[in-house]
């Protein structure tokens, strides 16, 4: 590794690269928190809004949801599912493709798929490659300074970069 980036700080083009490629992990946590909150939804149909009616005949009627307001909140939330599931098909190639401007068999490589498309932690990279934690970083590192000697890399930071100051200023 003879980058000398791969010891400093992250430059901001480096900064914004890797809030972008973390996008994919963004998604996919979303799309995770809106799926635990579709089945809190099922679960409250499922207890404590059934309530036995009663029609005067004896052992009651049948069973009957009381709150029509989840049904269209489950609605919505499937509605958000799918769209979130687009967006995260999106987003995966848009990541996969910038990676792979990167070697194939790389070490670089597979320690920035394992990071951003994988989402494992920096414990499970340092043992799937065999590295202690300096040297996996410093290979990440150098895959960032990689992918940004690319023209359409450098154009993807560009407009991301444009995105979330929007983001920030909206």
């Amino acid at each position: 590794m003879k980058n000398n980036n791969v010891k400093k700080r992250l430059s901001s083009d480096a900064v914004i690269l890797d809030r972008y490629l973390s996008t994919y992990n963004r998604c996919k946590n979303r799309k995770k928190a809106l799926e635990d909150r579709r089945q809190s939804l099922l679960a409250e149909f499922e207890s404590p809004l059934k309530f036995k009616g009663m029609n005067g005949m004896p052992k009651g009627g049948g069973t009957s949801v009381g709150c029509a307001a989840l049904s269209y909140e489950l609605d919505d939330i499937n509605t958000r599912i799918d769209e979130k599931i687009k967006e995260l098909e999106r987003t995966y190639v848009e990541i996969n493709n910038t990676i792979d401007f990167l070697a194939d068999n790389s070490t670089e490589r597979a320690i920035l798929e394992y990071k951003y498309i994988d989402s494992m932690s920096w414990n499970t990279i340092c043992e799937k490659e065999n590295l202690t934690r300096t040297p996996a970083t410093q290979y990440w590192r150098k895959g960032l300074y990689e992918l940004l000697e690319y023209a359409k890399v450098q154009q993807i930071v560009k407009d991301y970069a444009k995105k979330i100051d929007c983001e920030m200023e909206g």
